[in-house]
């Protein structure tokens, strides 16, 4: 009975997982930005954690809640909780500049991603 109810809820957060924004030429956009704490490049894009709930045990936040880090700053961000706070400011920053640079389903996407973070911040 635990099995069934474990493979049917690995199922449901598949399908939950499937729905999010997935967009590899956002993300490669996002890689070719310098580093939103340090300035440098290369970067990795980051996704959203340990905020407004938008990733969970296993499920890594939609791709317009990417921002730029280079290695150094995104392995502190996941070593030292302090930084999360940095996120909203930077994703914010992020967006600003993807909305500029694309249009269509991406930046519908980028739109909805700063509402849902401004409404999280008013709160």
């Amino acid at each position: 009975m635990k099995r069934k109810l474990a493979q049917r809820a690995k199922k449901n957060a598949q399908r939950g997982a499937e729905s999010r924004f997935r967009s590899p030429d956002y993300l490669a956009w996002v890689r070719t930005l310098p580093c939103c704490a340090c300035g440098v490049s290369p970067c990795d894009a980051h996704h959203m954690v340990g905020m407004y709930g938008v990733g969970g045990m296993g499920l890594k936040a939609e791709d317009s809640m990417a921002m730029p880090l280079c290695r150094a700053c995104h392995m502190e961000l996941h070593r030292e909780p302090g930084w999360l706070q940095h996120q909203p400011r930077w994703l914010r920053h992020t967006i600003a500049l993807g909305m500029q640079e694309f249009g269509g389903e991406i930046h519908q996407a980028l739109r909805e991603a700063l509402a849902f973070i401004n409404e999280r911040e008013a709160a």
